[in-house]
């Protein structure tokens, strides 16, 4: 079974040896989980999300573990872009598995200046533009088609050399629309969500389990139905390729996203239940693959059926 993946872009044919990727945060700076797994397994690298500038490490809980997932809320990574750039990106195999940044800022300016800066960067492929924001205060541009489109022309003018993802955000959203002003601004793929936000609480201390303001994104099995029918929706709404991301907990979920449209997955909290699941991952889906007969992922991409 051929496990690669060819995704067309803008900048060239974008070549994965699998269509499994972390998603942002979830396997930290990505060295600390080398001795775990061997990160040329990959199909692409994704460490936590970058600021420009570095932040402070907040003192609330930042992941909490549910029933059916977890609950986190991460905050301001205290680690710039430019201090990965010196202490992490030396030691990752870019050279033989592309490298995504995830882009986190407080307004569409500093989302411009940060991908000016990573455009940079020679080892890093590709970076994911998070429409959460302006992380912070604000109207999230993603409410406003032209406000959305700018942001995204604005990234895509100032990292001409780079694949360029655009991450849409969680909660009740017009998906299709989404896609649709970050394909018109320049994107070169839609991941096509992001997670729900949520509250959880002890009730021993009556306090509220996660978060500084006492919720977070909702991620786990229990939000994969809700993932495949966002990429589904994405993938009919535009002609660029489709990340599919939400509850990814076994190789089974890969195929249903594959057939839902996805060119590749992002796993984001079956890595938090296990360092090793990404690994375990690609081998259970190569078996799989296997057993169905498929000899490459573009016989079954898009092929789900409305009985």
């Amino acid at each position: 079974m051929n496990l690669n993946v060819t995704i067309p872009s803008s900048i060239g044919d974008i070549r994965l040896k699998n269509p499994l990727m972390p998603a942002a945060a979830t396997l930290g700076n990505l060295i600390e989980h080398a001795r775990y797994l061997d990160l040329n397994e990959l199909g692409a690298m994704m460490p936590n999300s970058m600021f420009i500038d570095s932040g402070s490490p907040t003192m609330a809980k930042k992941i909490c573990k549910t029933n059916n997932g977890f609950i986190s809320a991460l905050s301001k990574n205290n680690m710039s872009i430019f201090e990965f750039e010196k202490e992490i990106l030396p030691h990752l195999p870019c050279e033989t598995t592309p490298l995504i940044i995830d882009m986190k800022a407080v307004d569409k300016y500093q989302m411009e200046e940060l991908a000016a800066s990573i455009e940079q960067m020679d080892r890093i492929m590709g970076i994911e533009i998070n429409l959460n924001c302006p992380y912070g205060p604000g109207t999230p541009y993603w409410k406003n088609p032209d406000e959305l489109k700018d942001l995204v022309a604005r990234v895509r003018a100032a990292a001409p050399r780079k694949w360029l993802i655009a991450k849409v955000p969680g909660g009740d959203i017009p998906v299709e629309e989404i896609s649709v002003a970050c394909q018109e601004g320049g994107a070169d793929a839609i991941t096509s969500y992001s997670s729900l936000n949520g509250s959880c609480i002890d009730i021993q201390t009556g306090t509220y389990r996660c978060g500084g303001g006492g919720s977070g994104g909702f991620s786990g099995p229990a939000f994969k139905p809700v993932g495949i029918l966002m990429c589904r929706k994405a993938a009919a709404a535009v002609d660029i390729p489709i990340i599919g991301i939400g509850g990814i907990s076994c190789a089974e979920d890969v195929i249903e996203y594959i057939m839902a449209g996805a060119y590749a997955v992002q796993v984001g909290s079956a890595n938090l239940s296990r360092p090793d699941f990404m690994h375990r991952l690609l081998k259970d889906l190569e078996v799989l693959a296997g057993q169905m007969g498929i000899s490459s992922f573009e016989e079954i991409r898009g092929t789900a059926r409305i009985e």
